[in-house]
Parts: structure tokens; C-alpha cells; sequence
């Protein structure tokens, strides 16, 4: 049985795109020690300049922390970062708060979660949404799953990165919002790349104005005007935000999960599809709104 101990010292590891930005918050932020980790020792540079301590270590990040943050590319890495032989838990303090803000499969969240349990620990599976700027801002929107006594202790450290942060359920719940937060952004970037499609081809509206008139009617939402304003209508899909590859890996866990529980998802089976052909295209690094090139024909 885990026990609760006072949080005095935290861990990060993973300094991506996403993680290097929640990083730097929860060390300017939360008043407390953070040892900081990554294969990037460049990463880890630009997180000592804000006052994080450098760890050598997924083993020594865990052996001096009582919250272990998480941010890594998906299922495999969290399952080798946590379970594995010289992982976090093999070095984990007893009642330490494993949270990862990663995306990964609800199954990986649940067995991960029972076996911090099993080693004394708590594993709270937050994955994280918005923007590369949203996580450098701290106003990213988080789902959790998890023990609700553990989440109330990590909850305050959360909030140094995200304005959003909703307790959804025991381990698996936070996956599984975000990976359907994903489907309903991507498909609605489908659908936006269809939409920008026909406007230019029939070139009987601007497309700058077609979007302020969609804005003002049902088809208003956050990926209107951040995907849509941001990349769709400059066609700009830079790297280094949330790349097709990315996408395309956290669809393919919501068409696994959908086939173990029986169900069929055919938007996500075409979007799966869309970004498997953007990424043959060489497109795979760029910000998946990408897509577009495929949809109008020019790939």
C-alpha cells in the first residue's frame, strides 16, 4: 500500500516540444526544487538557465523525487521509462506520484498504473492538449486518470502548466479524452481541409473572409481559428509542433482501442489513412495539418 509523504522535491523528464514548456513552468512556478532529464543535453541546458537542476539520470530523477513528471513520445517510451529494469519505478520513493503528460494508450495507463501501485506508487496518466505556445504559456488543458487522493496532491503542480485540469476517472480515463480530443481535431481539420479546398477552387470568396463568415456560424470552434487561421489559410505547416507522424500514431491507439471493444470508427479509419498518405508524401515531420496537400491533390 502506498503511503503519502509531503512533496518537497519534483522530477521531470522528457524536454520536447510540449514537455520543455511544462518543464520551465512547474520550475518558475511551484517554489520547489525540480531535477530535470532528458537525452538532450541541450534541453536540459536551456531548463538549468530557469533554475532547474540538472539529473544524470531516469534513476536518479526518481530516486530524489516525490512527483515524477513524464513527457514523452507515446506508449513504448512511458512503459520503458517507467517499468523498465533501471526505471523509474525500480528507483521510485515509497508514495511517489508518477504523472505523465504524454498520450498513450488507455491499456498502457491502466498497467502502468496498477503496477506503481504494486510498487508502492501512484501513476496518474494527464495527457496534455492545446498548443506547443499553450504549453510555453501554461495555459494548456489537461484530462487525468487516477487515484483521487494522489490527483488532489499533484493537482496544484498541474495548474502551474495548464489553466484546464479535470479529474476524469481512475487510470485509463485521461487517455482515453485526450485520444478522442485528437480524433475530433483531426477530422475537424479534414473537414476544414475540404472546406478551403472548394473555396479556392470555385475562387468565388476570399478565403480569409469565407473563414470569418464560418466563424460567425455553427461551424465556429477553437480549430477554425487556430489550425484554420494559423496554418490551413497561409498553408504553413511548420515542424517542431505537432507533427503528422504524432497524429497519426495517437489515431492508430483509438482504432486499437476501438477494435478491442468491438467498434468501428470509420472518420478515423480515413483520417488514419490521410495521414498515412501525408506522411508518404514527406510530410511526416510537418504540423499535421499538412493533410491539406493531400486533400486538394498536389501530393
Amino acid at each position: 500500500m502506498s503511503t503519502t509523504v509531503a512533496i518537497e522535491r519534483i522530477g521531470f523528464i522528457g524536454l520536447g516540444v510540449m514537455g520543455s514548456g511544462q518543464a520551465s513552468n512547474v520550475t518558475r512556478r511551484s517554489g520547489l526544487p525540480v531535477s530535470v532529464f532528458d537525452m538532450s543535453a541541450d534541453a536540459v541546458d536551456r531548463l538549468v538557465e530557469v533554475g532547474a537542476e540538472r539529473a544524470a539520470s531516469v534513476a536518479e530523477v526518481a530516486a530524489r523525487s516525490d512527483v515524477i513528471f513524464l513527457s514523452l513520445p507515446g506508449g513504448p517510451q512511458v512503459e520503458a521509462v517507467v517499468l523498465g529494469e533501471d526505471g523509474v519505478l525500480a528507483h521510485a520513493r515509497a508514495g511517489a506520484v508518477i504523472v505523465d503528460l504524454s498520450t498513450i494508450p488507455v491499456e498502457v495507463a491502466e498497467r502502468v498504473g496498477a503496477a506503481a501501485i504494486e510498487r508502492g506508487a501512484h501513476f496518474i496518466d494527464a495527457p496534455v492538449a492545446r498548443t506547443r505556445q499553450a504549453a510555453i504559456d501554461g495555459t494548456l488543458s489537461i484530462t487525468a486518470g487516477g487515484d483521487p487522493a494522489a490527483f488532489a496532491r499533484v493537482e496544484p503542480l498541474l495548474q502551474t502548466m495548464a489553466s484546464d485540469v479535470i479529474l476524469c476517472g481512475p487510470n485509463g480515463a485521461g487517455a482515453l479524452i485526450k485520444l478522442v480530443n485528437n480524433l475530433v481535431v483531426f477530422e475537424t481539420v479534414v473537414a476544414l481541409s475540404e472546406a478551403l479546398t472548394l473555396i479556392r477552387r470555385t475562387g468565388l470568396v476570399d478565403p480569409e473572409l469565407a473563414w470569418t463568415a464560418l466563424g460567425q456560424g455553427s461551424a465556429a470552434s477553437f480549430t477554425l481559428e487556430n489550425h484554420g487561421r494559423k496554418a490551413l489559410l497561409p498553408d504553413v505547416h511548420g515542424e517542431g509542433i505537432f507533427p503528422a507522424e504524432y497524429m497519426r500514431k495517437d489515431i492508430g491507439y483509438a482504432l486499437d482501442l476501438a477494435e478491442h471493444l468491438g467498434v468501428t470508427l470509420p472518420s478515423a479509419t480515413l483520417a488514419h489513412d490521410l495521414l498515412g498518405r501525408t506522411i508518404d508524401a514527406g510530410y511526416g515531420k510537418a504540423y499535421h495539418t499538412a493533410v491539406v496537400k493531400v486533400i486538394e491533390g498536389e501530393v
